[in-house]
C-alpha cells in the first residue's frame, strides 16, 4: 500500500485577511483544505495573528474564528504593538521549523501568505527534503520570486467567491451599464497610478476580481472588448493597439480629452444620483465617527487637526534625547496647551493613536499597549502627509462598519478637510485600501 503524503498547513491570518481585504477577496479557507487534500492527509493546522486588531467589523472576527474552528484550525493569537508590522511571522516561522524536526513524517508544509519574508524558511525547509506548497492572493500581487521559492503554488483568486459569501454589491448597482463604467476608468487610472500593466485583459481581470461582473448580459454593449470601444466612443478613454489585429489593446485615459470626457461623465451621474443634502451627509459621516471613537465632542475640524500635529512636534522637540513622550501625557499635553474644552481630550488621543496604528510614528512600546513611547515623527512637518492616514484610517473604519450609510467622497472630504479637493483621494481609500 502506497504511503499517504502528510501536510503540516500553516497560515500567517494577519497577512491572509490584508490580501483579501486588498483584492476584495474571501475569508475562508474550505476549497484550498480541499486541493491540499488531494495531495495527501493534512496532519498539522495552524494559524497564527491578532484577530482583536484586524481591520474589520466584530461581526466578521466572529465569522473568521468560526470559519477557522469549520476548518479544524487551531489558531494562536499573537498580539502586535504597531500598526506598521506583526509578530506571527516569526512565530509562524519558529513552529514549522520545530513542526519539521519532531515530526520527520510530515513531508509537505503549505504556506498561506503573501509575505516575501518567508522565503529563508521556505529554503531551510527544502534543504532538510521538505516540499512547499504556497498559497498567495492573486496572479497581479504576488511576486515570480515569491512563487519560484516554492514547489507548488495556488492563488486565492483560483477558488472563487461565490460560493464564499464574499461581500455583494446591491443588484442595481451591479446592473447599471454606467456604474461598470466608473468601474473600467477607476481600474485604468489605478493601473496607471501604481506602475500595473494597462492591457485589455488585465483590467478585465482586476474588473472582475472586484466585482461580480457578466460583460456579456449588458444591452449597450456585449463582451468587455465592446465596453471598451463605446467608452472610447464617448472620448473617456484611449486605446492603442501595438500592431495590426492586436487582440489586448492598451487601455489609458491621461489626455486632456479623456480627462474632460471624464468629468462631464461623473457629473452627469452625480446629478442623477438621490444624494441627500450635503449638510446631512457631512452630518451623518460626523456622527459616525463620533459614535465609533466614542467622542464627548464632534471629530475636530482640519484646522484644529493641523494644531494638534504642530503642538506634538514641539512636544517631540522639547524632550529628553531619546527619551520620547507617552502617547496619553501626549494628549493631555496638547489639549491643555491648545485651551481645549477637557471633553476634547479624547478626540486628541484617538487621532494620535490612529496616526500610531498608521505607522506615522518611530515609537518605543511600552506595557500599555495604547500608551507608547512616541520617539518621533516618521514624517516630520508633513502635516498633510499625515492627515491623509488619518483620513484612510477612518474611511477604512467606515467602510466595514458601516455598510447600511451611503459613501460619497465630495460629501466625505467636505466632512474632512472643508472642501472637496480630497474627493478623489477618498475615492480612492473607500474602493481599494
Amino acid at each position: 500500500m502506497e504511503k499517504k503524503n502528510r501536510i503540516a498547513l500553516f497560515i500567517d491570518l494577519d497577512n491572509f485577511v490584508g490580501f483579501c481585504l486588498d483584492d476584495d477577496l474571501p475569508l475562508d479557507i474550505k476549497k484550498e483544505i480541499k486541493k491540499l487534500t488531494e495531495h495527501g492527509e493534512i496532519s498539522i493546522r495552524r494559524s497564527f495573528g491578532d484577530i482583536m486588531k484586524l481591520p474589520i467589523s466584530e461581526a466578521r472576527k466572529k465569522e473568521l474564528r468560526e470559519m477557522l474552528q469549520a476548518n479544524l484550525i487551531r489558531h494562536e493569537d499573537i498580539p502586535y504593538y504597531n500598526g506598521y508590522k506583526n509578530t506571527s511571522d516569526i512565530r509562524l516561522a519558529i513552529e514549522a521549523i520545530s513542526v519539521a524536526y519532531t515530526h520527520p513524517d510530515i513531508n509537505i508544509f503549505a504556506i498561506i501568505a503573501n509575505d516575501r519574508d518567508y522565503m529563508p524558511l521556505f529554503s531551510k525547509l527544502k534543504e532538510i527534503g521538505k516540499t512547499i506548497i504556497g498559497i498567495g492572493s492573486t496572479k497581479n500581487t504576488v511576486g515570480e520570486l515569491y512563487r519560484s521559492a516554492c514547489d507548488l503554488f495556488y492563488y486565492h483568486e483560483d477558488f472563487g467567491k461565490n460560493d464564499y459569501g464574499s461581500r455583494k454589491i446591491e443588484t442595481s448597482v451591479a446592473d447599471d451599464e454606467n456604474c461598470i463604467i466608473d468601474l473600467l476608468i477607476e481600474k485604468v487610472r489605478y493601473n496607471t497610478t501604481n506602475g500595473l500593466k494597462t492591457n485589455q485583459s488585465t483590467i478585465a481581470a482586476a474588473i472582475k476580481n472586484s466585482r461580480a461582473v457578466d460583460f456579456n448580459s449588458y444591452q449597450a454593449f456585449q463582451g468587455f472588448g465592446d465596453l471598451c470601444r463605446l467608452v472610447e466612443k464617448r472620448g473617456m478613454i484611449s486605446i492603442t493597439q501595438r500592431h495590426i489585429g492586436d487582440l489586448d489593446p492598451v487601455l489609458s485615459c491621461s489626455s486632456q480629452e479623456n480627462e474632460s470626457a471624464i468629468e462631464r461623465f461623473l457629473g452627469q451621474q452625480q446629478a442623477k444620483a438621490d444624494v441627500p443634502a450635503a449638510d446631512d451627509m457631512k452630518r451623518t459621516y460626523n456622527n459616525f465617527i463620533k459614535s465609533k471613537l466614542s467622542l464627548k465632542n464632534d471629530f475636530p475640524q482640519h484646522s484644529q487637526r493641523e494644531r494638534i500635529y504642530q503642538q506634538l512636534d514641539i512636544l517631540l522637540a522639547e524632550s529628553e534625547p531619546y527619551g520620547g513622550v507617552g502617547l496619553k501625557a501626549a494628549s493631555e499635553q496638547i489639549t491643555k496647551v491648545l485651551e481645549f474644552e477637557p471633553d476634547d481630550q479624547s478626540s486628541v488621543f484617538k487621532i494620535l493613536y490612529s496616526l500610531y496604528r498608521s505607522g506615522c510614528f518611530i515609537v518605543r512600546r511600552t506595557e500599555d499597549n495604547y500608551n507608547p513611547i512616541i520617539m518621533s515623527n516618521r514624517v516630520a512637518m508633513n502635516y498633510i502627509y499625515m492627515d491623509k492616514k488619518l483620513m484612510e484610517s477612518l474611511i477604512k473604519l467606515f467602510k466595514w462598519d458601516a455598510e447600511d450609510i451611503k459613501f460619497d467622497p465630495s460629501r466625505w472630504s467636505e466632512f474632512f478637510i472643508g472642501d472637496t479637493s480630497y474627493s478623489q483621494i477618498a475615492k480612492f481609500a473607500y474602493n481599494y485600501l
